[in-house]
């Protein structure tokens, strides 16, 4: 377990695994660094340097009632980047860890990335008459009920193994859905999709093909935002298919980080 503080005095949690390419994981709205337990091994195997963190309000990290904007997340990783000296990492995100490279992006640009891999997570996540992905079909009218329903829905198709789910309980740190409103609120009126069309640097799009948040053609869909994505759709899971579909996750993946 190790620390650092961030420029406006949070503590963030970190861990680095094994040597090699940095990737730096990033989990989404509630999750930990323990989610990417069926993630690590793998990619150290493959010769990676894997960097997990807890955003701030989230797992091992400080709780504060301030920041709670997705612009800040995004500049939490860039001081994290920095702190670790961290030279051309890839950036992968699951859901609102998407948002939070996309954030980092928009304020630092991909100058100093080599890849972005984003896990169902759409850049835009109201629907309006030219976007048809909305979180849990919701456009502006809906959005604070929409924010409210979030918590209560249940985001897996499939039953998680025991190992992993043992391995995610261990790790169990209790997350205020109340208290951290706001920044769930922030993150659903944002529009990334200029950010994404002006990426420089490979991006793999996954989507779950059962995620319950959107339908799974917003990862063709937002790959054909820029000349460097592309789109991959894991069959019968939900909104966490590193997760539910782990194995082939990792698979594609590791093909993914080795084409770049």
């Amino acid at each position: 377990m190790a620390k650092f503080k961030t420029n406006d005095g949070v503590a963030l949690d970190y861990h680095i695994y094994g040597e090699g390419q940095p990737i730096v994981l990033i989990a989404g709205y509630s999750g930990n660094q323990a989610t990417w337990s069926s993630q690590i091994k793998a990619l150290v195997s493959a010769g990676m340097q894997v960097i997990t963190y807890d955003r701030r309000n989230h797992g091992e990290s400080a709780s504060v009632a301030y920041g709670m904007r997705i612009s800040r997340h995004g500049q939490d990783l860039a001081e994290l980047i920095s702190f670790l000296h961290l030279n051309q990492p890839i950036l992968l995100g699951h859901s609102m860890g998407a948002s939070t490279i996309w954030a980092y992006i928009s304020l630092y640009g991909d100058d100093n990335l080599r890849a972005v891999i984003t896990e169902d997570q759409v850049p835009k996540m109201l629907r309006d008459s030219n976007w048809p992905f909305g979180l849990l079909d919701a456009d502006i009218s809906t959005l604070v009920t929409v924010a409210k329903q979030l918590p209560q829905t249940k985001l897996i198709q499939v039953d998680i193994p025991i190992d992993i789910k043992r391995q995610i309980g261990k790790n169990y740190r209790p997350f205020d859905f109340v208290y951290n409103e706001p920044l769930l609120i922030d993150s659903i009126v944002q529009d990334w999709r200029d950010v994404v069309r002006r990426e420089y640097v490979p991006h793999l799009f996954v989507a779950g093909d059962k995620s319950p948040l959107w339908s799974a053609e917003h990862a063709q869909l937002s790959a054909e935002l820029t000349q460097y994505g592309e789109s991959y759709v894991i069959a019968d899971v939900g909104h966490m298919p590193h997760i539910e579909g782990a194995n082939e996750f990792n698979q594609i993946v590791l093909k993914f980080i080795d084409q770049v």
